[in-house]
């Protein structure tokens, strides 16, 4: 359940399409997708921000979501967890509308994980995030035990993510097709930038 998986390749290629089959959102052409029907599925990307309440609290905002929290005090655990993914205890209770973009990206990411999901999908997670959110969402991840499919442009995060080789897998999408990458994301790169090198001296 813990694998990592990053999904590269160029713009374009149908990283997102991947993403959104995988989550059930589309129907393949061709084939079929299968899924336990227990499984959770957590999915972020920068659409989701978008569907927050503006004028709730963050900590209203999960309460309203999430009223099953346990725990001396409900509101005291949903604060644990914004904390958790970095976002300072000042914000708890400022309306979502006066949060910048990585603020609000902390709040989703709270509530994904508030879900219990068996399955983590991002899409360009570190849009609108400043390196201090990135790590944030980078620690978060390290913490989490179940699956973790990675799409993004961030290569320090690929790296955080993926960087245990036994349950990591980089997944290449170009020409209509998806390969596994047999290395890790390092040397990943390192190929790609040897590619780049004999095309240039060409």
């Amino acid at each position: 359940m813990g694998t990592r998986v990053a999904i590269i390749g160029p713009n374009g290629a149908g990283k997102s399409t991947l993403l959104n089959l995988l989550a059930g959102d589309l129907v393949p052409t061709v084939g079929e997708v299968r899924r336990s029907q227990k499984l959770r599925i957590g999915r972020y990307s920068q659409h989701f921000v978008d569907l927050l309440t503006m004028d709730e609290t963050p900590v209203q905002y999960l309460l309203r979501l999430h009223p099953d929290q346990e725990g001396l005090s409900k509101q005291e655990a949903v604060r644990a967890k914004l904390g958790k993914f970095g976002l300072p205890s000042h914000n708890h209770l400022t309306p979502i509308a006066k949060l910048s973009g990585g603020q609000k990206a902390r709040v989703v990411f709270t509530s994904i994980s508030m879900s219990k999901p068996h399955i983590l999908l991002f899409d360009e997670p570190t849009n609108h995030l400043d390196m201090q959110s990135i790590d944030a969402l980078a620690d978060a991840l390290d913490e989490f035990t179940g699956g973790v499919v990675l799409v993004s442009h961030d290569s320090r995060l690929i790296s955080r993510v993926c960087d245990d080789e036994e349950r990591s897998e980089i997944w290449v999408v170009e020409d209509g097709t998806v390969r596994t990458f047999p290395g890790s994301f390092e040397e990943y790169k390192e190929e790609l930038l040897k590619e780049i090198r004999a095309e240039v001296d060409d």
